[in-house]
């Protein structure tokens, strides 16, 4: 499943507040998430999304790195502050983790790993709302989406086929599921950052919602790239983690889908694909 992390999300959740339309859509999204990733009952939790300058910076940035520290931990003090994000805790799934790093190497991904790191909002908001009892182990995935120079699409694209493989290869009995998190059109700071108070939903963003679902996903990820996502803002490149998981589904299309907008917030792009599905189209 695809879902976003905007950081103000789960205070403005727990406010208690009566919620602008966007945000009760926003809600309803991820409890109808949450509700199905439990039906799901997976034993591991692969979850993938950007580092937002929080750990790694301009001067050392791995483009797609493992987290493999025994426990996933976050986020950063300065989130808990500023948004009042809640800790979340769990452990590591050590041997899946290994088999992504080890079996990458065979002739996938050499992907980078750290035994420190810390989950920063795009990981916290997603888990906080998807899994808040923190009792299903996860795999952290970091992808660099903000520090030039970016992987293009079709690289985000690759890596979902092949994380597929390799999951595929791990233990059988193993119910694994992937969650990634990004952005639609999304601008933080400078003069862009409340276009979708205006415009709660950018011609970029129309057009490719409607081709994720009956347009050429080919042609989409092609053009999904760090320079031309950046002209629809500068967090727009958070939707290359999207990227990753159309490849990692392969030709099935989201078996459910909804894109919140309105002029309280960035638009916000949910998507789920069904294991029965997914399972179709592999066959």
């Amino acid at each position: 499943m695809c879902v976003p992390h905007d950081p103000t999300i789960p205070a403005a959740l727990r406010s208690g507040a009566e919620l602008p339309v966007a945000a009760a859509a926003t809600r309803d999204a991820f409890e109808y998430l949450r509700g199905r990733l439990d039906a799901a009952r997976p034993d591991v939790i692969v979850m993938v999304a950007g580092d937002h300058l929080n750990q790694w910076f301009m001067h050392q940035m791995p483009q797609f790195l493992i987290g493999k520290a025994p426990r996933a931990q976050g986020p950063f003090a300065h989130e808990r502050e500023l948004f009042g994000l809640e800790p979340y805790d769990t452990r590591i799934d050590g041997a899946l983790a290994r088999h992504l790093l080890d079996r990458g190497l065979d002739g996938h991904f050499d992907l980078a790993y750290s035994n420190e790191f810390t989950l920063d909002h795009g990981f916290v908001v997603p888990l906080g709302l998807l899994r808040p009892e923190q009792d299903v182990p996860v795999v952290p995935v970091f992808t660099n989406v903000m520090a030039p120079p970016v992987a293009p699409g079709s690289r985000f694209f690759q890596l979902g086929q092949a994380v597929r493989e390799l999951i595929e290869s791990f233990d059988e009995d193993s119910r694994v599921a992937v969650v990634t998190s990004g952005h639609m059109s999304n601008a933080i700071g400078g003069p862009r950052m409340a276009d979708f108070v205006r415009q709660p939903l950018s011609p970029w963003d129309t057009a490719t919602w409607e081709t994720l679902h009956t347009g050429d996903i080919a042609e989409l990820v092609a053009g999904a790239t760090f320079e031309r996502l950046s002209k629809e803002g500068n967090g727009t490149p958070g939707f290359l983690d999207y990227v990753f998981a159309l490849g990692l589904v392969g030709d099935a299309r989201a078996t459910w889908s909804q894109l919140v907008s309105g002029p309280t917030q960035p638009p916000a792009g949910f998507l789920r694909w069904s294991e029965n599905d997914l399972m179709a189209k592999a066959d």
